[in-house]
């Protein structure tokens, strides 16, 4: 039973060791000697920005004084930038070249003895830049490798002979995607107060991978650096919020891939305002005081709801119940008075009304946004007789009394009923009409 635990743990460090070498990239010769592997190996990669990646070594438990590493690749596919050794662990340089016309990279260097014995240790690092969109099945970017080769790359010994002890190679293959996916489409918004809804529809593609959205104040985002940054994941709505009503703002959704190919942007924009009517004024009363006045009171509301100071009101009246259907059509008064904040009394007094005659009124309360409150109750007065002229709700001697003290006077006091010019029989006849 011991003796096949040992086995088993055995056969676990050697996967464990092997680990990086388990890769999609090709495995030329064997790992039973040095190694030399790129890391990554594979990965996906944007065309033009630059890329690193690791030569590493691993020198099965032996003690190494030297390494070459020599590499070709397809230079109408790639272009290696520069070679990093600041963290070699070969300190001595012998060569270092780069021909990006013919496709090759040489890197030769060296250490002193006892040289290093490890299992990951770095040789250098290439930055390496894609060209064009590829999709390899092969691997294209390799060692130039022959096992026992004194010319390609090799691995040497610390015994002082030079023996080269590289046994295998680890090539990379490399994905290059310069192509963004296409656009979302149904790119739309919802305004809303001191908020915008947007909302879009991701593209059907396989090279799609996320939307980033930014937004400006000034003018549309030109590129996915260009404004703040609101959402940046795959989903199909986002509501950005705490935005300032009346203020447009600029939104463009940027299509991505994995390697961050941006698409060229759909853009909309969106003036958040005020959506919230203030609230119904449901204590409005009316009261006549003259035979051509008429007097409102009522309790302020706010501007949102219950909330703060309204723009303005409407107030109407007419001769019929006012109702939503009608209100269009009701006389609309004019002086009304500059709103109070909510909570507070408010009155009204409407003038030019025709004497006894049955009056609704009604009013809304409209906020900065043009918002306006759904109808009020609909109260109704009936203004006093024309002949009532101490406006005490009857037509008596008192009002005779009045009369007779303007009789003949042609300066068209409120005992002029027909308003000829001049108070006499004729307006008598009227108040002996309306009597009692």
């Amino acid at each position: 039973m011991n003796i096949l635990k040992s086995i088993i743990l055995i056969i676990a460090l050697s996967i464990w060791n092997l680990s990086p070498f388990l890769t999609n990239a090709a495995w030329v010769g064997t790992t039973n000697n040095a190694t030399l592997f790129l890391s990554p190996n594979v990965g996906v990669y944007r065309v033009g920005p630059v890329f690193p990646v690791d030569i590493l070594i691993n020198t099965y438990g032996q003690q190494v004084v030297g390494v070459s590493a020599y590499f070709s690749y397809n230079p109408s596919l790639f272009q290696v930038d520069s070679i990093d050794t600041s963290h070699s662990i070969f300190s001595v340089e012998f060569e270092k070249t780069i021909n990006n016309t013919s496709g090759i990279v040489r890197i030769a260097r060296a250490i002193p003895t006892p040289g290093v014995n490890v299992t990951n240790g770095k040789v250098a690092t290439l930055n390496i830049r894609g060209l064009t969109d590829v999709t390899p099945s092969v691997d294209n970017f390799n060692f130039i490798f022959s096992p026992g080769s004194n010319t390609n790359s090799q691995v040497i010994l610390d015994d002082g002979l030079g023996t080269n002890i590289l046994s295998g190679v680890n090539n990379g293959r490399y994905t290059l995607d310069g192509t963004a996916p296409p656009n979302v489409s149904n790119f739309t918004v919802t305004i809303g107060e001191r908020q915008v809804s947007l909302t879009w529809t991701n593209p059907v593609s396989s090279d799609f991978a996320g939307v980033k959205i930014l937004r400006k104040t000034d003018s549309y985002p030109v590129d996915p650096n260009d404004g703040t940054v609101i959402y940046d994941g795959t989903g199909t709505s986002y509501l950005d919020t705490g935005l300032t009503n009346g203020t447009t703002y600029y939104y463009k959704a940027f299509s991505r891939d994995v390697v961050l190919n941006y698409s060229s942007g759909a853009q909309v924009s969106a003036t958040p305002n005020d959506v919230t009517p203030p609230a119904q004024i449901t204590a409005l009363s009316a009261t006549a005081l003259t035979a051509k006045s008429v007097r409102l009171n009522w309790i302020a509301v706010g501007d949102d709801g219950n909330s703060g100071t309204v723009s303005s009101y409407d107030i109407r009246y007419s001769t019929a119940a006012i109702t939503t259907a009608n209100w269009a059509s009701a006389t609309q008064v004019s002086g009304e008075p500059t709103p109070k904040a909510a909570g507070n009394a408010e009155t009204m007094t409407v003038n030019g009304l025709s004497g006894n005659t049955t009056y609704y009124f009604a009013i809304k309360a409209v906020d900065e946004a043009n918002n306006a409150s759904p109808l009020s109750n609909v109260p109704n007065a009936k203004t006093f007789k024309n002949s009532d002229l101490n406006n005490d709700g009857y037509v008596n001697i008192a009002d005779a009394g009045i009369m007779m003290s303007y009789w003949n006077s042609a300066l068209r006091p409120p005992a002029d009923l027909n308003q000829d010019g001049i108070v006499n029989i004729n307006d008598a006849g009227i108040m002996m009409s309306e009597w009692g």
